[in-house]
């Protein structure tokens, strides 16, 4: 009912940059609903990351002015019950306030009564992050339903703005999303510990598919593995639908589907990461379906990899992603003759990755990380900071052969460098190929808690 990962002190400051933030005004953070049926609850990410609380149907109200915060709580009959455990509800106050650290702890239904003084209030304008999803990726989801002359249904966030406004006639509303957004681009000494965590739970996972890839095995098999290293390490569950795409699947990017045998000769392109007490990675690895690398492929995939390191070499703080990006490509340009490509077009895939950052202003080093896989603001528009948590995913592209190939690690800018979360996962094309034949084993991972 209520997380133990941070101390009730950074909570109060992240609750206390909030109110900073938005000044005079008031600012509502609406926690999850009840999950449908059976389904087990996991609370909305910038809920979870203000107060801590995991108790369905709760409401955060912080004022600006005064830094004061009230949790808005349901009545303990309306808390699941657990006779081993004292309920965090409404009819407890004192507990709740102790348990959590917030000031104030009040009834749901005088929720109106309090917001009825208020003239500024910042909340929400999306839903929240639940399990395996990104604001982005809820904002794709809005537009389909949006667009469904069936249903086109209004969104929770929407209809409790509309609520709001008829209970409180002349209160202005504002996006408390962005204010969050910014808050959670630099993560704290507690968050990098349950992001590297994550990460060498990912790189178990990885390790084992690795090993276990063989022609004939399906890629939901792949994708079991995976799942049982996070649940058996202490993860609720995937942090994002995994990616096992093997053969042409992989050209799809975000290929999902995970129900094709893999094919001997063919490369298995996989892109996973653990909900890990809220927080998430991002890896991806290529690796050859009968346990060697072709020539065609090791040329391929040893390019997109040793700009992958290139990029890697290159980040600290200070730095923006454009120099950083454009030393890159420097670099790999000229290294281009060290690579044997098979044919004329494989040749093409380099300039492809080229112009993915200097045509498109997209570059490889791609989006924050922390408690969904798409966190935050984008980490491109500033110099680099300590605490910046960001995926690094060269990728590359060739059309008339319907390839494609990344590599991605997931690493935190440090005081004069960058510290990849899911390096003990092999990324020399020589080392997973011994990963795959049983050479390389589990024994050198730290143990996790």
């Amino acid at each position: 009912m209520y997380q133990t990962d941070f101390s009730l002190e950074e909570l109060r400051s992240r609750r206390r940059a909030v109110c900073d933030a938005i000044g005079d005004a008031h600012a509502l953070i609406v926690g999850a609903p009840a999950g449908k049926g059976n389904a087990r609850f996991r609370q909305f990410n910038d809920f979870y990351y203000l107060c801590g609380v995991e108790v369905p149907q709760s409401y955060l109200l912080l004022d600006g002015a005064s830094g004061h915060t009230t949790l808005f709580l349901p009545e303990a009959e309306y808390v699941p019950s657990d006779d081993d455990y004292r309920l965090l509800a409404a009819d407890d106050a004192d507990y709740a306030i102790e348990t959590t650290g917030v000031d104030a702890v009040a009834h749901r239904h005088t929720l109106w009564e309090r917001l009825a003084s208020v003239n500024d209030l910042y909340l929400h304008f999306l839903d929240g992050e639940g399990a395996m999803t990104t604001f982005r990726s809820l904002n794709g989801c809005r537009r389909l339903v949006e667009a469904d002359p069936i249903d086109g249904r209004e969104s929770r966030s929407a209809f409790l703005q509309q609520r709001i406004r008829q209970q409180c006639p002349g209160i202005s509303l504002h996006d408390i999303g962005p204010v969050i957004y910014e808050m959670r681009m630099v993560k704290s000494p507690r968050e990098i510990e349950l992001l590297r965590r994550a990460g060498q739970l990912t790189a178990r996972g990885l390790c084992d598919a690795m090993r276990a890839t063989q022609p004939g095995v399906m890629e939901y098999q792949l994708a079991a593995i995976l799942q049982y290293h996070y649940l058996a390490g202490g993860a609720a569950d995937t942090g994002y639908p995994p990616i096992v795409g093997g053969g042409k699947n992989a050209f799809h990017g975000h290929y999902n589907i995970n129900n094709c045998p893999l094919q001997d000769g063919d490369m298995v392109l996989v892109d996973c990461g653990p909900d890990y007490h809220q927080y998430t990675s991002d890896i991806t690895r290529m690796w050859p379906v009968n346990g060697t690398y072709m020539p065609a492929q090791r040329a391929l995939y040893g390019f997109v990899t040793e700009y992958h390191k290139t990029l890697l070499n290159a980040i600290r703080p200070g730095r923006t992603c454009d120099e950083i990006e454009m030393e890159a490509v420097e670099t790999m340009r000229s290294r281009l003759s060290e690579f044997d490509f098979a044919t004329d077009s494989h040749a093409t895939g380099p300039e492809w990755m080229f112009r993915f950052y200097t045509d498109r202003r997209v570059g490889h080093l791609a989006h924050s990380v922390g408690m969904s896989v798409h966190d935050g603001l984008s980490h491109k528009d500033r110099p680099l900071e300590p605490g910046m948590v960001f995926s690094v995913d060269p990728q590359m592209r060739i059309e008339a052969d319907r390839l494609y190939l990344r590599v991605e690690d997931t690493g935190v800018v440090t005081e004069d460098s960058f510290d990849v979360l899911t390096k003990d996962v092999p990324i020399e094309l020589d080392e997973i190929e011994a990963m795959m034949r049983g050479e390389g084993m589990l024994t050198r991972f730290p143990p996790l808690p």
